[in-house]
């Protein structure tokens, strides 16, 4: 029983230094791949000697190529990154290759000075005066001739014809107004026969008015 306790013993204690090895085994593997991972920074719009500097420091290696005309690149320091590729932030095993894409600083495209804008010369209004247009004569109808009626001669209303009385003699001779009356000559009037002042004796040329 002792010496199975023993062993029993012993294979526990083999065993727990193999789970240790392969613990401690296991932790240097990942911190040695923690190592070997390196993040790519963000070297957009440095020159190109500044970008190639910081990527080596780092542990990656760095190819560039003018992306515009392809020129060969002699002075670092004359180009500007413009694109990377892997991008900024993700993560590369060591020694991998960054690439940049790069321009010559002279190839920057100079803004063009505006060409001032000619001020036009305005030209003096001329003043048109608006076509004459004739106006139609109005033509004014002549006014109606109305034929005036026919003048009917206006005839002066005869008085009514008073029969004289009966002319007495030359020789009339009325002695008084009660001989006149009595004759029916009354009244009497001057050229009627028998008239005489002695009938009239207002003297107005009429006798025997009442």
């Amino acid at each position: 029983m002792k010496k199975l306790f023993a062993l029993l013993v012993l294979t526990g204690i083999a065993l727990t230094g193999c789970s240790k090895a392969t613990s401690a085994q296991s932790g240097a593997s990942t911190t040695a791949v923690a190592e070997q991972t390196i993040t790519v920074p963000d070297v957009g719009g440095l020159t190109l000697d500044k970008a190639t500097d910081q990527l080596k420091d780092l542990g990656l290696k760095v190819d560039a190529e003018d992306i515009n005309d392809g020129k060969t690149i002699l002075s670092k320091k004359n180009w500007q990154v413009v694109s990377q590729d892997p991008l900024p932030a993700v993560q590369v095993a060591k020694d991998s290759k960054v690439k940049l894409g790069v321009r010559h600083l002279t190839d920057e495209t100079a803004t063009p000075t505006p060409t001032p804008t000619p001020t036009p010369i305005q030209e003096p209004i001329k003043l048109v005066a608006p076509p004459v247009v004739a106006t139609p004569a109005v033509v004014v109808p002549p006014p109606a001739v109305v034929e005036a009626p026919p003048v009917v001669p206006v005839v002066p209303a005869q008085p009514p014809v008073v029969q004289a009385p009966p002319a007495a003699p030359a020789t009339t001779y009325y002695k008084n107004c009660t001989a006149v009356r009595a004759a029916g000559a009354a009244p009497i009037r001057v050229g009627q026969p028998g008239y005489g002042s002695h009938l009239d004796k207002d003297g107005d040329g009429v006798g025997c008015e009442k």
